[in-house]
C-alpha cells in the first residue's frame, strides 16, 4: 500500500468505528424492530457545511439515512445554519448525478453545477457508506419548469387551452419514457430507495414564480382549473371509453361563469362534491389509473431498488391529484405518508385510516421539523408517539438545511422515548 492510500485508510477507519457506534446506540435508543429515519437533504448544504460535519449531524441526532436531492425543481430558501449563505436561490429543474445519456430519449437532465465541481450523489454515498448510514434518492417528476418549457407538448392543457409549463403531463409518452429513464439511471447506482415527489396530475396551483389570482379559488375551482385536457389524455381517456369533450366543455362554462360572478357561482363550486359525478367520477377514476401504470413502469424499472411515492395522508388531497394509495401501496410495497399536520390529534385518525387502506405494506412517515409547520417541539413529539403507538416504525424528516440544528434534537428525544 502506497502512503496516500495508508493515510487515506487511518482517516476512515476511525470515521467507520464511530458510525458503526452511533448505529449500535441508535438500535438501543429506538426500541423499534426496523426502525429508520431519514432526513431530506440538499447537497448544496452539505456542500457548504461539509460532508464530515453534516453527517456528524444526522447520525448523532438519530438519523440512520440521508434523501438526497436528486432531481430538483426551483426555489429560494432560507438556510439558518448554512456558513456560507443564508439564502440560496436554485438551478431550476437539474439532477445532482452524472447520468447516463444514453438512456434518454427526447427529454434529457439537466446537470446541477455543483456536479461538474466534484460533488453529487455518487460522493455523498461515498460518506453516507463511511458512516453507516443508507442513502435514498429523492426525485421530483412531473414538475419541472424548464423541461415544460423547452417542450411545452409534454406539459398539462386546461380547458382553455392553456399549458401549465411547470405541469409536466403523466399520459405523455415522452414524460414516462423520460421518468423511466431517469429513475434506471437512479437506480444503479444502487442507492436504497428512490423517493418519487410530484407523482400524480399536478394540478392548478402547485407552486410556480409568483402566483396571483385576483378571486377566491374554491376547490372545486382549483379542481378544475388543473384537469388536463392535453392530446395524450384525449387519447388515452378516449380508450378508456371516458369522455373528456363533455367534461372539457363542462369545465370551460363552469370556470367561465365562476370568473364572471365568483360571489354567484361560488355556491355552485363550493367544495369537490359539488361537481356531478356522472362526468368527474370516471375521469378521476381513470387518472389514478394513468398514474398508477406509470408507477407500475418505474418499479419495474427500478429492479432490486425500493421505490416509495411521497402521498398525503389527507384524503381530500389525494384525490385532487389522482393518487390511488391502495394501489401504489401494492405496486411498490409500502407509501411515504406526509403527516404535515399540526399535532398529534390531527394526525392520529388520517394515520389510522390510511393503514386501513394500505393493508400490510410499510407506511413511512414524513413529518416537519421547522416553524411554523411543525406547530413546535411539544407538537412534534407528540406526533412521533402518536405514529409510534400505532406501529409506525419509518420516518422521514422535512428539512435539514431549512430549520435550526437545535430542532435536529427533537428527533433524537423522540427516539430516545
Amino acid at each position: 500500500m502506497d502512503r496516500r492510500k495508508f493515510l487515506a485508510s487511518m482517516t476512515i477507519a476511525p470515521v467507520a468505528a464511530m458510525a458503526a457506534s452511533r448505529t449500535q446506540l441508535l438500535s438501543t435508543l429506538a426500541g423499534l424492530p426496523g426502525y429508520s429515519a431519514s432526513m431530506w437533504t440538499y447537497l448544496w448544504d452539505i456542500v457548504d457545511e461539509g460532508y464530515e460535519q453534516v453527517f456528524k449531524n444526522l447520525t448523532g441526532n438519530g438519523l440512520t439515512s440521508i434523501s438526497l436531492a436528486t432531481a430538483y425543481h426551483a426555489g429560494k430558501f432560507l438556510e439558518p445554519h448554512n456558513p456560507k449563505r443564508k439564502v440560496v436561490f436554485l438551478e431550476d429543474g437539474t439532477v445532482y448525478f452524472n447520468p447516463n445519456q444514453r438512456l434518454y430519449g427526447r427529454l434529457h437532465p439537466r446537470i446541477n453545477s455543483l456536479v461538474s465541481a466534484g460533488h453529487g450523489l455518487e460522493r455523498v454515498q461515498k460518506f453516507a457508506d463511511r458512516w453507516g448510514m443508507k442513502t435514498r434518492a429523492w426525485v421530483v417528476c412531473c414538475h419541472n419548469t424548464p423541461m415544460g418549457t423547452h417542450f411545452p407538448d409534454i406539459t398539462s392543457e386546461d380547458a382553455f387551452g392553456d399549458r401549465l409549463y411547470h405541469n409536466l403531463c403523466p399520459s405523455n409518452p415522452d414524460v414516462r419514457k423520460y421518468l423511466r429513464a431517469l429513475i434506471a439511471d437512479i437506480a444503479s447506482h444502487r442507492v436504497e430507495t428512490i423517493e418519487l415527489e410530484a407523482l400524480q396530475f399536478q394540478g392548478y396551483a402547485h407552486g410556480f414564480h409568483h402566483e396571483r389570482e385576483g378571486i377566491e379559488l374554491t376547490p372545486a375551482v382549483k379542481m378544475l382549473l388543473g384537469f388536463c385536457f392535453c392530446p395524450a389524455c384525449l387519447a388515452s381517456a378516449k380508450s378508456a371509453q371516458v369522455d373528456l369533450v363533455s367534461l372539457r366543455q363542462f369545465t370551460k362554462t363552469k370556470l367561465e361563469s365562476y370568473f364572471a360572478d365568483p360571489t354567484r357561482g361560488g355556491a355552485v363550486l363550493s367544495s369537490i362534491d359539488s361537481l356531478p359525478s356522472d362526468l368527474v367520477a370516471p375521469f378521476l377514476e381513470w387518472r389514478k389509473s394513468v398514474v398508477l401504470s406509470l408507477l407500475a413502469d418505474l418499479v419495474s424499472v427500478a429492479g432490486h431498488t425500493k421505490v416509495r411515492q411521497l402521498v398525503n395522508v389527507d384524503p381530500l388531497s389525494r384525490r385532487m391529484v389522482s393518487v390511488d394509495v391502495a394501489g401504489s401501496a401494492r405496486t411498490m410495497g409500502g407509501v411515504l405518508a406526509l403527516g404535515y399536520v399540526r399535532d398529534g390529534v390531527s394526525l392520529r385518525e388520517p394515520l389510522k385510516a390510511l393503514q386501513s387502506l394500505v393493508g400490510d405494506a410499510e407506511i413511512t412517515l414524513g413529518l416537519q421539523l421547522g416553524l411554523p409547520e411543525s406547530g413546535g417541539k411539544k407538537e412534534f413529539l407528540d406526533k412521533m408517539s402518536v405514529a409510534k403507538e400505532i406501529g409506525i416504525q419509518s420516518f422521514n424528516f422535512y428539512n435539514y438545511g431549512f430549520v435550526p440544528l437545535e430542532n435536529l434534537k427533537w428527533i433524537r428525544e423522540a427516539v430516545a422515548s
